[in-house]
């Protein structure tokens, strides 16, 4: 009987996957612990205390579907509060792949935030800004066509290891820079904060197939609506829960995530629902440890979907540095920002 090494075909479920994922208009990467990457979801969190914050997020989604790199998407972010400007300044780089590589995308930006007393004692609304830079690129060389897959038993790879060549052509564009803004408003008290963010703003073109008419009204704009509190469980404020909602919509794609973080001691652990428009998508366990300046966190997404945890589920790593503030100056971050840092 005549086997079929499915291995071999893995760059063709990735080149289905990156047509779906055209078709989709490619919604933007979003952590399960977006509390670790404020300033992802809304440049308004930028400089929420005087002294410098780094974050760095790892993540790897449905890792057993195709190759072990299916979708991984990398994260590093600084930024402070600049008591003397009253705002706060950041550093953002991303990048995210897509088929062990074939689709990358990568995206420097600088954010802003202004904050705005109130009246109110302890009450401020800040405003922030984005401003990035994006290459859009594919990796051609990665493709497996139809017409080189010629035996059932060795896909396309000929006698003596030669892979089989391909008639399609090799288009003149396979990259493209764009330019990136993004907004968000934050309204916060010592109690509780909720906020709302825009990216994509300009709705830049991204395409680089310029045969595909469909996608050069550019990218949609993402919506995100977030807010949360702290409920203290001891006088003391050592235990504390941390619920919170965030809510993304882009062109057709919604996501929802509701959930708590529970802060006890040096640990903290959390319970997540991510749900899609019309379908549970997962259950999010999180796991960490917080020491002086460092805290570490895992999370991982237990599939509910018809994708099924067969492929894996989804695992993110966080690593969050922040300096201690000088204790001469008056805190500048509210008690309800405690998850964030």
């Amino acid at each position: 009987m005549v086997k079929i090494n499915f291995f071999r075909f893995s760059s063709l479920l990735v080149l289905i996957l990156v047509c779906w994922w055209s078709q989709s208009k490619a919604q933007d990467p979003l952590f399960s612990q977006y509390f670790a990457s404020a300033i992802h979801i809304n440049p308004a969190f930028t400089g929420l205390n005087d002294a410098p914050k780094f974050a760095l997020n790892y993540r790897n989604q449905l890792p057993l579907l195709g190759s072990y790199n299916t979708y991984v998407t990398y994260s590093a972010t600084y930024d402070q509060y600049f008591e003397s400007l009253n705002s706060g300044f950041g550093l953002q780089l991303l990048s995210d792949e897509a088929g062990d590589g074939i689709l990358k995308n990568n995206k420097i930006a600088l954010n802003y935030g202004y904050r705005i007393p109130l009246l109110a004692k302890g009450h401020y609304i800040k405003g922030g800004l984005e401003l990035g830079f994006v290459n859009f690129r594919y990796d051609w060389n990665k493709f497996l066509f139809g017409d080189q897959i010629r035996d059932l038993e060795t896909g396309s790879i000929g006698p003596g290891g030669t892979p089989y060549s391909t008639s399609e052509v090799r288009p003149a564009k396979t990259s493209t820079n764009y330019f990136d803004i993004g907004a968000g408003m934050l309204y916060y008290t010592p109690n509780y904060y909720v906020g709302v963010s825009l990216k994509h703003i300009n709705t830049p073109k991204n395409d680089i197939l310029e045969s595909n008419q469909a996608a050069f009204n550019g990218l949609p704009v993402r919506w995100i609506v977030h807010g949360g509190f702290n409920y203290y469980l001891k006088r003391d404020n050592t235990q504390y829960l941390s619920p919170a909602l965030m809510i993304a919509k882009q062109s057709e794609f919604f996501q929802l995530n509701i959930g708590s973080n529970y802060n006890f001691s040096m640990l903290f652990a959390g319970l997540w629902y991510r749900h899609a428009r019309v379908n549970s998508d997962a259950l999010i366990f999180v796991l960490g440890f917080q020491k002086d300046k460092w805290k570490l966190g895992y999370s991982f997404d237990f599939t509910t979907s018809s994708l099924g945890i067969e492929n894996g589920g989804s695992h993110e790593l966080s690593l969050l540095f922040q300096m201690k503030q000088n204790p001469k100056k008056k805190a500048v971050v509210s008690d309800c920002f405690k998850a964030f840092q």
